[in-house]
């Protein structure tokens, strides 16, 4: 989830291209997996699973002091449900100290698809009784 490579093709938002990841510390590198753990506590409404396991977190990086940018998508671009991932990682990401500041680009390149589920949110999927 956590890109190292800064130079990564620069991604559509919802209301145009995002800013291209900035060169990133050691420290900045490890604050950013501590982000993208804690945006595991992010449970997608409709499908009762983390958005790390969906898929929809694009990229993690830190700005500034303690600044997370994260790029991420939702499984429809119509889906209604922004508001509540976006409070949800707020509580989880800045509620939890591991950033004193949360940016959700919300990307639409590369369309989300079902192969994008990791493993675990397979396994998961497969628990509530979903065919993955």
């Amino acid at each position: 989830m956590v890109d190292d490579n800064p130079s990564a093709p620069e991604t559509e938002s919802a209301f145009g291209p995002v800013p291209e990841k900035p060169e990133q510390t050691e420290e900045q590198i490890a604050q950013a997996y501590d982000v993208e753990e804690f945006l595991r506590d992010v449970i997608d409404p409709e499908l009762g699973i983390n958005v790390v396991d969906l898929g929809l977190v694009y990229d993690i990086w830190m700005e500034g002091e303690k600044e997370a940018v994260v790029n991420m998508t939702l499984t429809s671009p119509a889906c209604p449900l922004t508001d509540v991932l976006e409070d949800q990682a707020q509580a989880a990401v800045v509620g939890n100290g591991a950033a004193t500041k949360l940016t959700i680009n919300w990307v639409w390149v590369p369309t989300w698809g079902p192969h994008m589920i990791t493993e675990e949110g397979r396994e998961q999927l497969r628990a509530l009784g979903f065919s993955v």
